[in-house]
Order: C-alpha cells, then structure tokens, then sequence
C-alpha cells in the first residue's frame, strides 16, 4: 500500500534481453501470419487479459480465425515489459498486443522507458472504456462534486484508492484537485481486488475506474456510482450524472480516457496489419462483440490506420500536462 508513491518498474537488461530472445516458433516474415501469439500487460484475470481471451473466443466462434492465440502475459511496469517485448519482435507478423491508453502514460512517465506506443504498429482501436467514479455505498456523498467539495474543507484527509501513480485514474485526480485548489492522498494497489476492499473497508472514500470495476459491488449494493466521466451519461447507470453536468469542468482531459487496442511490432508489414484489420473489423460487427460491449459498458470504437494515429497523438499531447504534475520520482 503506498500514499501516492512513485511505482517505479525496474526494466532492465535482462528483459530486453528476453524480449529478443523470445519464442520463433512459426513467425512469419510475410504472408499470413501462422502461430499467432497475444500479448498483454496484466497476469491471468487482469483487464487486458481477460479483453484479449474474450477477443480470441468470440473471433474463434465466428470463425474469424480457426486456431487459438495463446496469451503471453508481460506484466513488469504498466505496459513497459509488454512493450518491451513488442520492441524485440522486430518485423514479426505472428504476434500482437492489446494495448490500452495505459501504454502512452507510462511511456511519457519513464524517462528511460525501453519502448514506447510510438515505437509499435498500432493496428487497431477496438473500445472506449467509460469511466465512473464510485464509493461505498454508506457513503455520504451522493455526487464527485460532493466528494471535491469536502476535499476542499479537509484538505489532504481525503484519500482515492488506484493503480499506479501515472495510472489514468489518478492523472484525473491530479486535474481536479488542481481546479479546486485542493488534494487528496491516493493509495495504489497493483490489482484490482485489493482496491476494492481498501474502498469497502474504509481505508479509501472514492475509486474512479471501468464500469465493469464495480458491477458486481454495485450489483449487490456494496458501492454506488456518483459520477461518470466523459461527454454522455452511462447506459448502465442512466441516472448518474456526467462530471460536467456536476460543474466540474472537463477542459484539459482527452475525448476518451480509456481505450482499448491492438498493436504490432515495429516493423510489421502491410500486408499483415490489414490481415488483422480484416479480422478486427469484422469481429466488432458480431452479435456477441455488441453483448460483450453492453456487459462491460464500454464503446465500440473502431478506428484505423492514421485516424487511430491522431488519436494516440491526440491523447499524448492532452496528457503531457497531467503527467508532469505526477511528484519527482513516480515519472
């Protein structure tokens, strides 16, 4: 447990290394790609995991593709080792990613990173993840600006559970603090799990994440969500106003917060990215990719080519900013 304290991945040579001396087996320097590999930066049950095996599932019942993808769990430093391993696939056409927004932050967060987003193919945008503030459900606070409000009569006392320091969840909270003229301490845990107990047993008043972080707790009425991020309510929870309806601005975040994607190595061919492309584009068109979307409460955001580049640009110039208010040592 840590009080906004830098989590700092140590990503050295030895993982490097690794990453270039990764299994071959089947890599394909042209063509269709064979022995098809899926990388992810969480271990088995993590979001990236989980989004990555759902994918493959869905794409082998529609019979998108009819062998399986095995997934490769790089997990060291919030999408770095992931990317790390990317880097070292060279031209390779038999291996992809699933990248998430996370990959840009900690990127720009490490000065020394061995890879970045930027150094990968970006092959596809696939979903935007909206994001929700939530509390227990004994909480006081029927809305964020209720929670901003009190932050600001208490300053420092209140606490937000999260993931790393340069996690997108806190680098909201670094903005809104900033607009009220107020802090408030962040616990970081690792995983998801113990984020939600710290919330439930009252180590932390507020957690901001995925719709699909709280469902169950929501479900079973541990926790509500009192606001939603972005420009338009959520489907799931129609009545929780947005935070720009609450009066918080929203000047100085990106369109989306959180997405979800597919990357490359860096010199995957053409004709291999328009093979996934082919496979993306129709998978997300798929009855069951529309109810994974609906159970998740996430977007369907389908985008290519130098649209998904502007994008990720788009997105690294809004958050630079942000990532530069994150305390000397968590960058």
């Amino acid at each position: 447990m840590h009080v906004r304290k830098p989590v700092t991945a140590v990503l050295g040579l030895a993982l490097v290394a690794g990453a270039v001396a990764g299994c071959h087996v089947g890599a394909a320097s042209g063509g269709t790609p064979v022995n098809i590999q899926f990388v992810v930066d969480t271990g088995p049950g993590g979001g990236s995991d989980v989004f990555a095996r759902e994918l493959v599932k869905m794409a082998q019942q529609a019979k998108l593709i009819d062998d399986n993808w095995p997934v490769i769990s790089k997990p060291q430093g919030g999408g770095l080792g992931a990317m790390a391993y990317m880097a070292g696939r060279g031209s390779k056409t038999n291996v992809v990613a699933a990248f998430t927004s996370k990959w840009v932050v900690s990127g720009m967060a490490t000065g020394d990173a061995p890879a970045t987003l930027d150094d990968l193919t970006p092959i596809a945008e696939l979903a935007e993840e909206q994001q929700v503030v939530a509390v227990p459900s004994n909480s006081p606070y029927r809305t964020f600006a209720e929670f901003v409000a009190d932050a600001k009569r208490k300053p420092g006392k209140l606490v937000q559970v999260g993931g790393a320091s340069s996690s997108v969840d806190n680098l909201v909270a670094l903005k809104y603090e900033k607009d009220a003229g107020t802090t408030w301490k962040y616990l970081s845990f690792a995983d998801g799990g113990p984020r939600i107990t710290a919330l439930l047993r009252g180590d932390a008043q507020m957690m901001i994440g995925a719709e699909s972080d709280f469902s169950e707790q929501v479900a079973a009425h541990q926790m509500k969500i009192i606001g939603v991020l972005g420009s338009h309510r959520s489907l799931t929870y129609p009545d929780v106003a947005t935070l720009t309806e609450q009066g918080l601005s929203a000047d100085g975040l990106p369109p989306q917060l959180q997405f979800r994607g597919i990357a490359g190595p860096p010199g995957m061919s053409k004709q291999a990215v328009d093979y996934y492309v082919g496979i993306f584009a129709k998978l997300v068109k798929t009855p069951a990719w529309a109810a994974y979307m609906r159970s998740e409460g996430n977007a369907t955001r389908f985008i290519t080519g130098e649209a998904l580049k502007k994008q990720i640009a788009t997105f690294t110039e809004t958050m630079k900013p942000l990532v530069a208010r994150l305390p000397q040592g968590s960058k």
